[in-house]
């Protein structure tokens, strides 16, 4: 059998709700020559047995038994993958039918480049449209880098040997596209086709998880953050990260971290509404399930 040029990852963990309509995402894609893998991180609550039943010869599952966490399985997917690039997606997440063939389109005529990420749509958990981020171009500077993520982890394509090159590190849980960034932006070359390609979905934020990212990300300062900044800039950014727990431990007391999330987004006009709408319905309407 001939290898696939791209492999789809999506590693998933009690993901039931949003799973299929995920994997509808990338059957809708317009750009054909793919493998799915699926990667299950000892989900309990009936994910992978949805997928058990997904009866296509380009679709792998993966399944260990083993809740081992997200950064173990996204090197998983680079030591699994037989596609020449590997394309990043989470398990509550779709794409926009036309996200793989933009990119593969652009790694072929820019060859230099390692990885490429989109600008995203966001919506909530009833699938309602939220907002719009990501189109900027992208800043590499030592300074940006450092206090802005440089890519939009869930979106991006990149070559299977980049990726194996630079495992993500397992010390950075929960911020691990974060260091990443930091460790191998002078050496790569990362580029963003500024179309809304992803769409991302936003719930409410769970404040463990959050507090987490935030200790994580005071890690990354310490470790990277010598040279980048002055040394009052530095402690700024960390005394950022307390602030911002803060804000979300009381605005979760409120039930509103909602509100904090939004801040990230721009409006949509009725016009981008209608069209995302539109093709959340197509995608939903596709038929994978084959029962065995």
């Amino acid at each position: 059998m001939i290898a696939p040029l791209v492999t789809i990852a999506i590693p998933f963990y009690n993901n039931k709700e949003t799973l299929l309509d995920a994997i509808k995402s990338v059957y809708a894609q317009t750009f054909n020559d793919w493998e799915l893998l699926l990667l299950n991180d000892g989900s309990t609550d009936g994910s992978l047995q949805l997928v058990e039943h997904i009866k296509d010869p380009r679709v792998r599952l993966v399944d260990d038994r083993e809740n081992r966490g997200l950064v173990y399985r996204l090197n998983q997917v680079s030591e699994l993958a037989k596609g020449q690039y590997i394309a990043r997606m989470d398990a509550d997440d779709l794409m926009m039918p036309d996200r793989i063939a933009k990119q593969v389109a652009f790694m072929v005529r820019y060859p230099e480049t390692d990885l490429v990420d989109t600008a995203a749509y966001t919506i909530d958990t009833s699938n309602k449209p939220i907002g719009k981020r990501g189109a900027l171009p992208i800043r590499n500077t030592p300074k940006d880098v450092l206090k802005h993520a440089l890519l939009l982890h869930a979106s991006i394509l990149g070559r299977k040997e980049w990726f194996r090159n630079n495992p993500y590190d397992p010390a950075y849980v929960r911020a691990e596209d974060y260091e990443l960034w930091c460790r191998t932006y002078k050496f790569s070359n990362f580029k963003r086709i500024p179309e809304y390609l992803y769409i991302i979905r936003e719930g409410r934020v769970n404040i463990k998880n959050y507090l987490s990212s935030m200790r994580t990300l005071r890690m990354i300062f310490s470790v990277y953050g010598k040279g980048k900044l002055t040394y009052p800039a530095l402690q700024w950014e960390i005394v950022k990260t307390y602030l911002k727990s803060y804000a979300y431990i009381f605005m979760g007391w409120l039930n509103k971290q909602d509100v904090l999330t939004a801040n990230r987004n721009t409006a949509l006009d009725l016009k981008e509404q209608q069209h995302l709408n539109e093709q959340i319905m197509k995608i939903q309407s596709l038929n994978i399930i084959t029962q065995a």
